[in-house]
């Protein structure tokens, strides 16, 4: 009696044995391919999010042009002492052919000057009283939603400043009127082709650009639901287009107009690839089974050649070693090596990646250790002892530290001025003792790590000789600005013993007299009151990469 799995011939155990390899083998495959396809999805989302920013970007710098040629004009001498017709064919020399029209209105909104007709001629009043009675109230530049003007009838856009009186009084408007399609080819400029689309909408949902059928939608308000996910969302999102077309899309502010700008990529494209990997693999798969199966049955003697051979390959891999596709005889075997080829070319491409890396860390380090350098030669010149220069030189390293974690907390490309100041008192315990104001200006990398080396040298300072050797000494950190270019940075203590003139001027005092000021292009003074030191700072606004208003 015959007990247990039936016998069954070589040639099953052949067909078995290559499913059993092949299915595992392929399934694996499968997975990478399914893994490359979420990757590529995820860059072409990080890539919409990116165009949408950028775009953004370009339109406030061709507003920023804009508003710049429009103050050039504000200062015309023809313009100051009423000579409109002379300020006319200023204007049109500035335009140098471009189909922007400038104008120049009154108070009732009466056009005075416009560059779309000769002067004297009839000019009706302004199309867009609204942002001109914005200009009117805040005395500020502003820029309108879309509207047809009043002599072209066009789509067009203005870019409005305030002109000023005598008595710093806005009783005129200058602008600078562009038609809608000045927008559509700042957008077509990126030359993103096919299937991507851009486009531009006010702050009233009104189409303004479009890279794609723009004379069909431009002046066409957007739907309510996309303008509604346009103003809520943020990254990447599904939704479906003007033309209702399922996309992903992605909205950035313009922050000087207000208006919403978008790139979209449809979503069929971005499923695309993933579909064709998968009827990709799907086919892999039906082919792998049947070959191995017929190539099991014919040729088992020969699977264990290329067996070996792809488990060279994937040791290969595994090593970190770059390998090519070699034909064999065993089609299954082909596939897992050529997959694996592919693999060894993106861990290559990652390597190369994190040596690039590599590369930027070291090059931190060194300008970090260049520093520190520095600092310690100079401590040692000041220093009468060992015990003396360490006793300078950690804490001095320990203020350098405190810089460091404010730029590595925004990823090196800044930080805020106000989160400096508290750092630098903070490790000091003197934060409750010390007033720290000012609007809110986010410094470069280099003002950080100056600022941080004066902050540090005026706080130990002020704990050893200064205010805070009196119980109610206090301290008061304050900057303006930018204002014509610079920002103003004040160090000022109060309520502490009287300060005469130090008799040793250290590296301490070569920081904040000297080296702080000309590593930024300013100028510091520092002034020794009975009333305590004040420390005056003024560097220029090119240090500063962005600032908010704080209310």
């Amino acid at each position: 009696m015959q007990v247990g799995p039936r016998p069954l011939r070589i040639r099953a155990y052949l067909v078995l044995f290559a499913l059993a390899l092949t299915i595992p083998l392929l399934a694996l495959s499968v997975f990478a391919l399914n893994r490359m396809a979420e990757v590529e999805q995820a860059q072409i989302e990080q890539s919409v999010s990116q165009t949408a920013a950028e775009l953004a970007a370009d339109i406030d710098r061709e507003l920023d042009r804009a508003v710049a040629t429009l103050e050039a004009l504000a200062t015309s001498p023809d313009l100051q002492t009423g000579n409109l017709a002379g300020f006319h064919a200023q204007a049109r020399r500035a335009l140098k052919g471009s189909r922007a029209v400038i104008a120049l209105i009154d108070r009732s909104h009466q056009q005075l000057v416009d560059t779309l007709k000769e002067y004297g001629k009839a000019l009706p009043k302004t199309a867009d009283p609204k942002t001109a009675e914005r200009v009117f109230e805040t005395g500020t530049r502003q820029v309108s939603d879309l509207f047809r003007g009043s002599i072209s009838g066009r789509p067009v856009f203005n870019v409005e400043i305030p002109v000023f009186n005598a008595h710093g009084e806005t009783h005129q408007i200058l602008i600078l009127s562009f038609p809608a399609t000045h927008i559509a080819n700042l957008l077509n400029k990126a030359q993103l082709g096919a299937p991507w689309i851009t486009g531009v909408t006010d702050r009233q949902g009104i189409i303004v650009a479009r890279s794609e059928r723009h004379d069909d939608f431009v002046g066409k308000p957007l739907p309510a639901d996309l303008l509604q996910q346009s103003r809520t969302e943020t990254g990447v999102y599904q939704t479906t287009n003007v033309a209702g077309v399922p996309i992903l899309r992605a909205t950035a502010r313009s922050e000087l107009a207000g208006w919403l700008v978008s790139a979209t990529v449809p979503l069929s494209h971005v499923e695309a690839p993933r579909q064709r990997r998968n009827l990709f693999a799907a086919a892999l798969l039906g082919t792998a089974i049947l070959l191995g199966a017929l190539l099991a049955y014919f040729f088992g003697r020969l699977m264990a050649r290329p067996l070996d051979q792809a488990t060279q390959v994937a040791a290969a891999v595994g090593q970190g070693e770059s390998v090519e596709a070699a034909p064999t005889a065993l089609v299954e075997a082909n596939m897992l090596v050529s997959t694996l080829s592919e693999a060894s070319s993106e861990l290559k491409k990652r390597e190369e990646h994190t040596i690039f890396l590599m590369r930027e860390l070291a090059h931190r380090a060194k300008n970090q250790l260049a520093v520190v350098k520095g600092m310690a030669l100079q401590t040692a010149r000041q220093s009468r002892s060992v015990p003396d220069f360490m006793a300078q030189f950690d804490p001095r390293i320990q203020g350098l530290a405190q810089s460091v974690d404010v730029l590595v907390r925004q990823n090196w490309k800044g930080a805020r001025l106000r989160d400096l100041a508290r750092a630098h008192l903070g490790m000091l315990a003197i934060e409750e003792r010390a007033e720290v104001s000012g609007p809110e200006l986010f410094l470069d990398s280099t003002a950080v790590q100056n600022i941080g080396f004066a902050f540090h040298e005026l706080a130990t300072n002020a704990l050893k000789h200064g205010s805070l050797t009196a119980p109610n000494g206090r301290i008061r950190v304050t900057w303006q600005g930018p204002t014509d270019g610079t920002v103003n940075l004040d160090w000022k203590e109060f309520d502490g013993p009287t300060v005469a003139e130090p008799k040793h001027q250290g590296f301490g005092y070569r920081v904040i007299t000297k080296l702080v000021p000309q590593a930024m292009q300013g100028s510091a003074r520092l002034d020794i009151l009975p009333t305590g030191l004040s420390w005056h700072l003024q560097f220029p606004a090119s240090h500063v990469l962005a600032t908010e208003t704080t209310p």
